[in-house]
Parts: C-alpha cells; structure tokens; sequence
C-alpha cells in the first residue's frame, strides 16, 4: 500500500512538473539503524530511510518491517525456499537457533511472532497446515518407519497334519531259534537271510508343525522423492 502511495505521489508531482528536480522530490525521514531500532513508539505506518542498508521500513505497531530496495513487500512471518545456505536480506534459515542468537529487530519480530527460545527446525520436515490442538511451530511425524505385529493384517498363520500314521515297516530276513552246540545249549533266536520280517506298528500319531515369520526389525523411509533446499523465515532486517 505504501509503495502505491509512494507511486502516486510521484506520479502527481511529475504531472505538475515538467520536468522534477532535488527541490520537487519527495523526502523521508533518514537514521541509522541504530537510531531507528531507537524508536520504538513511531505512529503505526510510520516510515523512514534506513542509510545503513539503504532500505525503507515501515513501524507495523511492533517492530520496523524492511518494504523498500529488494524486499519485495516481504513481511515479518513470511516462509520461502532457497538453495541460498545463509541469512539473508532478513531471511533466516529455520535452523532450531535459539532466539537469543538473533539481532535485535529479528529476534524481537520472532517474539512477536510467538518464538520464545528458539526458532523452530525445519530440517528433514515438509510444511503442513495445522489441525485442531497443533501450534505454529509445532514438529511431528517420522521419518523412518519400523513395522510392529500390530501394524500388519489381521493374519494367523496354522499348521496341521493327519493323525493316520499307523505303519509298519519292511526288513529282509527272518528270525529263527537255533543252537551253537545241537541239543547243549539254550536257543538263540538269530535274524538270518531270506524272506522278509515287518515292524511292529507304531500306532496313530500326530506331529508338531513350526511356521517361522523371518524379518529382521529394519526400519524404512516413509520420504516420497524429494528435492534437498533450505527453509526460511522474514524477520525483517
């Protein structure tokens, strides 16, 4: 709104000119940025030339917000991506930083903005709106994923087998009762060759089954394929 204003002011006085020169062109109030951080009751929508960065700010109520020379009507609060690393033209990199560590308009416009100790860590995260019961700033979700049993379906995996095992088994030979010594001494019964001999039977029996689930607890990546760059927040300058 500023900057239309400043637009139309300069548009009516070139209507009235012909030609503007120094004494026609519209003045601002000049400082420091010491001496404008210095002033901290200006009527809200008070402006002023910063000679330092040689930026025009804005008093929003609360702070100065930088409107003029490259900020594109930025405001205090603003998000944007880069593949910049580093502050800049009152951007910052949304780092976990504690507040403490900012320059004074910027840590004062990340309080006013409800960042009390720190500025929030927007690394390995992706931006959403909030849902009832979250805050801006808020961090939640995960990266990684480890299956548990109660993350799989409802499945049950059985064994069984048929009790019909009676059987009996074949051998070759045949026992018979002899003696070493004819008519001396007790009879052996000795297996020797010729014709076949079966097993007792062992009866109807049923038998253990052991199904093993394998896995071995590896976690994996819940990320879709992504771009690597760097979040920042306008704090002003």
């Amino acid at each position: 709104m500023i900057k239309k204003l400043f637009f139309l002011i300069l548009v009516c006085g070139q209507l009235g000119y012909a030609q503007i020169d120094e004494n026609s062109v519209l003045g601002l109030p000049v400082a420091t940025t010491a001496e404008m951080l210095a002033v901290t009751r200006a009527n809200e929508g008070a402006v002023v030339y910063n000679t330092d960065d040689k930026n025009v700010y804005r008093w929003n109520g609360t702070i100065w917000e930088a409107i003029g020379n490259g900020s594109s009507g930025d405001i205090t609060g603003d998000i944007k991506y880069s593949v910049r690393n580093t502050d800049h033209n009152g951007w910052y990199v949304l780092n976990g930083r504690a507040i403490n560590t900012l320059p004074t308009n910027a840590r004062t416009a990340a309080i006013d903005l409800g960042f009390t100790s720190s500025l929030p860590n927007a690394s390995d995260r992706v931006l959403k709106h909030p849902r009832g019961g979250e805050t801006i700033g808020d961090v939640g979700g995960q990266a990684t994923t480890t299956l548990t049993r109660a993350n799989l379906p409802d499945i049950n995996f059985n064994g069984t087998t048929t009790t019909g095992g009676n059987h009996r088994h074949s051998i070759s030979g045949i026992f018979q009762n002899f003696q070493l010594i004819n008519r001396a001494d007790n009879f052996l019964n000795v297996m020797r060759s010729g014709g076949n001999t079966n097993t007792s039977r062992t009866g109807n029996h049923s038998h253990n089954v052991t199904v093993n689930s394998g896995g071995g607890d590896q976690a994996f990546e819940r990320y879709q394929p992504f771009l690597v760059i760097n979040s920042f927040i306008y704090l002003g300058e």
